[in-house]
């Protein structure tokens, strides 16, 4: 299990995204609100639950008619893809989700030992980067968050090719959300773990929590972070307009 002091902090950065109180992450509820200022750029829905909470954001014109839809709804029943959809009353929409957002501190970490991953630094390095860059969708690489001029990067290789990269961004709250990506015939073979693992690690050592987003759908990948000790602390839905 992760520590009480983890949960809070994953409690604080959503309450801090969504624009909420930290009380509000642990008390039962449903939220329906205007987006915060970190949204406010986000043209749909955004939903998230936590097992205890139910925070649905919205632009300003469906903020009423959400409240309304979901007005007898209890907060696990309102995280509903069927319901918001219903409440929006618009055809033109992409449903992302629902997502699993795991989280890890160093007393739940499972780290796998291995020396088969390096760390990118050379221009050599990025050049092969690029090769994987290319080998996938520009979805897939725009989910992955990588950065060619953000550190750390850490890839494995094989076939003198890199099959597996990741990196991380650091939110705002301290917490460190790992993003990774494989090559499309080089997945199921344990490549991605080793790098997730990796990452893991030299992100524990700096005191922070870890947090690992994927889709439910993603059976493999969100299997990957119950392996290496990831909690799903919470969930989300978006709805892009």
């Amino acid at each position: 299990m992760v520590q009480e002091k983890t949960r809070h902090s994953v409690n604080r950065d959503w309450a801090e995204r969504l624009g909420c109180k930290i009380s509000d992450m642990t008390t039962p509820n449903l939220i329906v609100k205007q987006h915060s200022e970190s949204l406010k750029e986000y043209h749909g829905i955004y939903c998230f639950y936590n097992g205890t909470t139910c925070v649905i954001s919205a632009p300003p014109k469906y903020v009423s008619r959400i409240n309304t839809a979901l007005s007898e709804c209890r907060p696990e029943e309102a995280f509903d893809v069927e319901l918001l959809t219903d409440a929006i009353d618009s055809d033109n929409y992409q449903i992302i989700g629902p997502a699993f957002q795991g989280y890890v501190d160093a007393s739940s970490f499972m780290e796998q030992k291995t020396h088969e991953v390096v760390e990118l630094v050379t221009e050599h390095q990025l050049a092969l980067l690029q090769e994987l860059r290319l080998s996938c969708s520009e979805t897939e690489w725009k989910h992955s968050d990588i950065d060619f001029q953000r550190r750390p990067i850490i890839a494995r290789f094989c076939d003198e090719k890199i099959v597996t990269a990741g990196s991380w961004r650091v939110e705002s709250s301290g917490i460190i959300s790992i993003g990774i990506i494989s090559h499309p015939n080089y997945r199921g073979n344990g490549h991605a773990k080793a790098v997730v693992s990796a990452l893991t690690s030299k992100g524990l050592k700096t005191g922070a929590t870890m947090h690992y987003q994927t889709l439910k759908s993603n059976t493999s990948s969100v299997a990957i972070a119950h392996s290496l000790g990831y909690k799903e602390l919470a969930h989300t839905i978006a709805i892009r307009l």
